[in-house]
């Protein structure tokens, strides 16, 4: 019966704990996602007004004219129109589409980074929960059977000092304990923090990426900063075109206008010389610069990332190789050796100090083996971040 309503608990437990999948959705509806959106869409709108003209004017007056010989109503009626760079509307347009796919992919990476925050958090806390209930099974384990040492020091069998020395081995477990309860409240607040509309108390943590040593880098022309400096470049080319072409601006107006005794229809153009100012140049030559710093920015940007993530490559590998010797070698060693502790101490064969000393042995390996796990997640999710990898079938 008591088992049966133990797993109803654990089940209970687990219904109401969130997985990574429902953390991130919520972030996708978050406050904080819908934040870096907007504000993006009010980017891109404010730069489309670029490729419009101002609306053609109409103009309308009404004149009563008295004269000697005759009087009545005058009237004209006019319409007028400034266009901007009236034969550069499809490098304008090219322009502001390139600007257009720089903003979004700005965007698409600033929330992919927020939601590699997430994954990283998550994973943290979950190694952190995974410590806390380790420790805290190791700790009853050791605590039970510091009774039979005390005992043990009662009869003469050991001295105070081997006394004192595990007693504070056990105070200094549960220092341990205590202190990885703690980084756990404080990382699961950092994610609640950073999901504005979902409040996290428990996680379930059985969704982790998977731990490999083998992790693919994309070529760096793919990573969004490049591509997104690579749009601005395209941008910044063809505002070039837009400001070289011959002419900046062009005005015209028509015009009906009737008189007591006459009727006129005028057509008027209007067209500045721009080759008597330095405007236009000095807009060329904005452009021109631009195109020359992006170009400047990417390649040194190219070299950053490769090498930072090239090196972030080789410590998650070299992480990955500590977990596995220390997960696959040392723990299981120091698992079976302190089951043949307990074995020797309960057949009468061997020693609770023994026992203990091997006990604190496994303790120590499993403490370092999930440290290290916890360590490769941390670096795993700094290169997703440096060199712009998506979780995919990982996650």
């Amino acid at each position: 019966m008591k088992s049966k309503l133990f797993l109803v608990f654990l089940f209970s437990i687990n219904l109401y704990a969130q997985n990574l999948s429902q953390i991130l959705e919520a972030l996708q509806n978050s406050k904080k996602t819908l934040a870096i959106k907007q504000q993006t869409y009010s980017d891109i709108a404010q730069s489309e007004q670029f490729i419009t003209q101002d609306a053609p004017e109409l103009g309308v007056s009404l004149t009563q004219a008295d004269e000697s010989s005759d009087s009545g109503l005058e009237y004209s009626l006019g319409i007028s129109q400034s266009l901007s760079h009236p034969f550069s509307s499809s490098s304008k347009k090219e322009a502001i589409d390139s600007y257009t796919k720089a903003l979004n992919q700005e965007s698409k990476h600033q929330l992919h980074i927020l939601s590699l925050d997430i994954v990283s958090k998550y994973h943290s806390a979950c190694i952190s929960k995974e410590i806390t209930q380790g420790a805290e099974l190791l700790f009853k384990e050791q605590n039970s059977r510091f009774n039979q040492l005390e005992l043990a020091y009662d009869l003469g069998e050991i001295s105070k000092k081997d006394l004192l020395f595990n007693k504070l081995d056990l105070a200094k477990l549960q220092q341990k304990l205590i202190y990885n309860k703690r980084t756990y409240l404080s990382e699961l607040s950092a994610i609640n923090e950073l999901i504005d509309n979902l409040d996290v108390n428990r996680l379930s943590c059985d969704d982790l990426v998977q731990i490999t040593r083998d992790i693919k880098l994309n070529t760096i022309d793919e990573h969004a900063e490049i591509k997104g400096i690579t749009y601005k470049q395209n941008s910044a080319k063809s505002f070039y075109d837009v400001y070289d072409s011959s002419l900046k601006s062009m005005a015209y107006e028509l015009s009906y206008e009737k008189e007591l005794e006459a009727t006129r229809y005028t057509f008027g153009i209007s067209i500045p010389l721009s080759t008597l100012s330095s405007q236009t140049q000095k807009q060329k030559a904005e452009y021109l610069h631009k195109s020359s710093a992006l170009s400047a920015q990417k390649e040194s940007l190219k070299s950053m990332l490769e090498k930072t993530s090239n090196s972030l490559k080789s410590k998650v590998q070299t992480l990955y190789d500590e977990y596995s010797l220390l997960n696959e070698e040392i723990l299981p060693m120091s698992l079976e050796l302190k089951n043949l502790s307990k074995t020797a101490l309960n057949e009468g064969e061997g020693s609770i100090m023994e026992y203990l000393d091997a006990t604190r042995s496994y303790t120590e390996n499993m403490l370092e083996m999930l440290q290290s796990k916890k360590n490769y997640y941390y670096e795993l999710f700094e290169l997703y971040k440096k060199a712009d990898i998506d979780l995919g079938e990982n996650l």
